[in-house]
């Protein structure tokens, strides 16, 4: 059991990007005050049903970015809209692998009465006159486990829909250990991604989207 809990404590520190926005590109010559109105653009991806991604997350998702927008002073406008939004989810099963020495094996110091036996007897740290030496068990008892988990990828895209030209792209990636959180509530770079819009909200309110 504490095994288990170790490896999974390590996995989780390995990690580190799981909700980290990791590219934003943008036309930096765009008035974003000119726009009023948004709708969303149909994407290949709406017919994947999988625990990371099906029509209940990305409705969610989309519901969500709707409210923000509404936040930043945008109406929905499904038949003449400023801009189009773009969801794109994606996700791939990966395996990572895990070392882990068994218990007997740990660093133990070697002191005087062990019942260790150390087969070297120069180049000891002596402390307080009694020689001082680490032990580091035998490579064969060196164990791997390897745990599967899920690599994905949210992006959102938004497009001036009288150009025709992609304006602003935000993609989060890393690695979704559960799927019952995406089910119970959004996933944290959902959050991230909209954060990286230039239009900030013009009211502060929290949605709860289940």
């Amino acid at each position: 059991m504490r095994s288990a809990l170790l490896l999974i404590t390590l996995f989780s520190l390995s990690c580190t990007n799981v909700y980290k926005v990791t590219s934003v590109s943008k036309d930096e010559q765009i008035n974003w005050s000119n726009y009023k109105t948004f709708a969303w653009l149909h994407d290949d991806t709406d017919t994947a049903s999988s625990p990371y991604n099906n029509q209940i997350i990305r409705n969610n998702i989309r519901n969500y970015y709707g409210l923000c927008l509404s936040d930043r002073g945008l109406k929905f406008d499904p038949d003449s809209p400023d801009i189009l939004l773009q969801l794109v989810i994606t996700t791939a099963r990966q395996k990572k692998d895990f070392y882990e020495y068994a218990p007997s094996t740990y660093y133990r110091p070697y002191y005087y009465g062990s019942h260790y036996y150390n087969p070297y007897r120069f180049n000891y740290y002596y402390l307080n006159g009694v020689y001082y030496d680490f032990y580091y068990g035998s490579g064969d008892r060196l164990t791997k486990q390897t745990i599967d988990y899920v690599k994905g990828a949210i992006s959102l895209n938004v497009v001036d829909r009288v150009n025709k030209k992609l304006i602003w792209s935000a993609t989060a990636e890393g690695d979704i250990y559960d799927a019952s959180v995406i089910k119970k509530n959004l996933h944290p770079a959902v959050h991230r991604i909209i954060n990286e819009l230039p239009l900030k909200p013009m009211v502060k309110r929290k949605h709860n989207i289940k």
